[in-house]
C-alpha cells in the first residue's frame, strides 16, 4: 500500500507575528505517523535502500528576489539538517530537473520547485509552501527497483513553493516578503518526516518568523530520534510518564508534554549551532508519553492543552493515526 500526503503548509498570519514576540511553551517534536493495522509507526526514509537525493528545478519566477541564488539557499537548508548532531542523514543533491509539474514528478525525482503551477494554493493564500510525501508499507515497491523493508517508509518527497508569495534570498523577510531559507528549512524538515512543533521559533513551528535558519534542541531531538547516529555526538536520554485528569484519573490524549531546562547550561556545545529550547512530545490515547533526545540537564515537566498558538489542526496526522480526538479540556500542569 502506498500513500501520498499533501500536507505541511507553512503559514504566515497576523497572529503568527505576535507569537514570535511572546515566549510560549513548547509542544511536540513529532514525526509524521503512518497507521498500519493496529500499529502506529513514524514515517521515515530508508537510507540503506537507495541513495536519497533532492532535485532542484532551478527556474524561478519574479517572486524570488535577492543577491543569493535560490540554489545556494536550498543547499544551505539541507546542510543544516544533514549536519544536525546525533543524526545520520546521508542526503545529497541530485541532478537538476526541468520538471515543472508536481503531478508529473517521477518516482526517482524528489522535486524542489519554485515554478510548479499545478499546486493549489487558492484555498489559503497564507500558505507559503507545501511538502508532498509518498510512503509505503513493508513489502511494497520502493519506486527504485527494491522493496520497502518497514511500514511508513518514505519513498518520495516534493517541495513546492507558492508562486504568488514574494520571497527573498538575502536572509531575512520584511513586510510581505518571506525569507526563503526560513521557509525552505521548515519544509526540508517535512521532507525528512518531521511534523509540526509548538516550540515558538523552532524550525518546525507552523508559522514563519522573519528569519530563522538554525535548529532548536527540539528540532534536533526529533530528527536524531528518526535517524540516530551509531555513536552519538552528545549523549541523550529520555523522559517517560503518563498524563491523567485530576479527579477521575482519566488518561489525556494529545497533551503537550515538554521538558524545559531550569538551568543556563548548554549540553550541546556552541560549535553545533543549536538553539536551546524545551524538548517535547504529545501524549498517546492512554496518556503515556516518551520524550526522547534529552541531553543531561535539570528539567521541569509541563503538560498543557493544544489550544494555541499551535492547535489540534496543526497536527491532524497525530489524531488520525491513533483514531481519536485530541483533548484540550484541561489546564496546564507541571512538576
Amino acid at each position: 500500500m502506498s500513500r501520498r500526503n499533501f500536507h505541511h503548509a507553512l503559514l504566515v498570519t497576523a497572529v503568527a507575528a505576535v507569537s514570535m514576540l511572546l515566549p510560549r511553551p513548547a509542544s511536540s517534536h513529532l514525526p509524521e505517523l503512518t497507521k498500519v493495522g493496529n500499529n502506529v509507526v513514524p514515517s521515515r526514509w530508508n537510507f540503506a535502500g537507495f541513495p536519497v537525493q533532492w532535485n532542484l528545478n532551478p527556474a524561478t519566477g519574479s517572486n524570488i528576489q535577492g543577491s543569493n541564488s535560490a540554489a545556494s539557499v536550498i543547499q544551505a537548508v539541507f546542510d543544516t539538517w544533514t549536519s544536525a548532531p546525533n543524526a545520520n542523514i546521508p542526503i545529497t543533491r541530485g541532478a537538476d530537473s526541468s520538471v515543472s509539474s508536481e503531478a508529473s514528478s517521477p518516482s526517482n525525482i524528489n522535486l524542489i520547485c519554485f515554478v510548479c503551477m499545478d499546486a493549489d494554493f487558492s484555498k489559503d493564500s497564507g500558505t507559503l509552501a507545501v511538502t508532498i510525501t509518498t510512503t509505503v508499507t513493508r513489502g511494497h515497491s520502493d519506486g527504485h527497483g527494491g522493496i520497502a523493508v518497514f511500514d511508513g517508509q518514505i519513498i518520495k518527497s516534493d517541495i513546492i513553493f507558492n508562486p504568488n508569495v514574494q520571497f527573498t534570498t538575502d536572509g531575512t523577510g520584511s513586510g510581505s516578503t518571506q525569507d526563503l531559507q526560513t521557509v525552505a528549512t521548515h519544509e526540508a524538515g517535512h521532507f525528512l518526516g518531521m511534523d509540526h512543533t509548538g516550540v515558538t521559533r523552532a524550525i518546525m513551528f507552523p508559522f514563519a518568523p522573519a528569519s530563522e535558519h538554525t535548529l532548536s534542541y527540539d528540532d534536533d531531538a526529533g530528527i536524531s530520534t528518526l535517524y540516530p547516529k551509531t555513536i552519538a555526538d552528545v549523549a541523550t536520554g529520555s523522559i517517560a510518564g503518563t498524563v491523567r485528569m485530576l479527579g477521575n484519573n482519566a488518561a489525556v490524549f494529545g497533551a503537550h508534554v515538554y521538558a524545559g531546562s531550569t538551568s543556563s547550561a548548554l549540553p550541546f556545545p556552541t560549535s553545533f549551532n543549536l538553539r536551546k529550547s524545551p524538548i517535547s512530545t504529545l501524549s498517546k490515547p492512554d496518556g503515556t508519553y516518551l520524550i526522547q533526545g534529552v541531553p543531561a540537564d535539570s528539567y521541569i515537566i509541563t503538560a498543557e492543552p493544544l489550544d494555541g498558538p499551535e492547535s489540534t489542526g496543526d497536527v491532524p496526522g497525530f489524531a488520525a493515526a491513533y483514531g481519536g480526538t485530541i483533548q484540550t479540556n484541561f489546564t496546564t500542569r507541571w512538576h
